[in-house]
């Protein structure tokens, strides 16, 4: 098969797992295949399409970011695809807690430069930026919705403005059921700007 026939794609299933849980998510099997099939049951839409033809546990793989830490993985037995599955708790590729990291990210807000961020919080200037950047991951922010069918009929569209650099632009927004869909920047607020972005 060459590199083409098959494309890797996502391969990280993010759970709402919350931190007191986690461990004996990790170190128990028992506990592991309660939780992954209860929340199958509940949002199957965080699933791969094939996940109800069944899947067993694959090991863990731990962070070297967030020592400690380890995250347990599974694979489908309807293609052999091995999937790891992250808590909620996690930022993207385990490279920090959220709430470890979220008060010096909000500094950014403010434009407090990295080597700031690292006075006030340790670490590097560069693990900052990174972080910072992984916001825009797909697997952070990209939709969990995998059929049409789920999609809502009723979008609501608007605008925000905002700064960026000094200068003025604009954020057209699609919005449904306290979710936000989409969102793209643009320099200009006319009709035709907006409906592009």
């Amino acid at each position: 098969m060459s590199i083409t026939d098959k494309v890797r794609g996502n391969r990280t299933i993010r759970l709402p797992i919350q931190k007191h849980d986690d461990d004996n998510f990790v170190n128990d099997v028992k506990v592991a295949r309660e939780t992954v099939d209860n929340l199958y049951e509940k949002h199957p839409e965080l699933f791969p399409a094939t996940f109800n033809e069944g899947y067993v546990f694959n090991g863990r793989t731990s962070s070297s970011v967030s020592p400690g830490y380890k995250c347990r993985r599974i694979k489908l037995n309807s293609d052999g695809t091995v999937f790891t599955i992250a808590a909620g708790f996690f930022m993207p590729y385990m490279t920090g807690i959220t709430e470890e990291v979220e008060k010096t990210l909000f500094l950014r807000c403010f434009n407090v430069p990295y080597w700031g961020l690292t006075y006030v919080s340790g670490r590097n200037d560069m693990y900052w930026y990174r972080l910072e950047q992984s916001l825009g991951r797909f697997n952070l922010v990209g939709t969990t919705v995998k059929t049409p069918e789920a999609l809502p009929q009723d979008l609501l569209a608007d605008e925000k403005h905002t700064r960026r650099n000094g200068n003025k632009h604009y954020i057209a927004m699609t919005v449904a059921k306290e979710c936000i869909l989409g969102a793209e920047m643009t320099d200009c607020a006319s009709e035709k700007s907006l409906t592009d972005a």
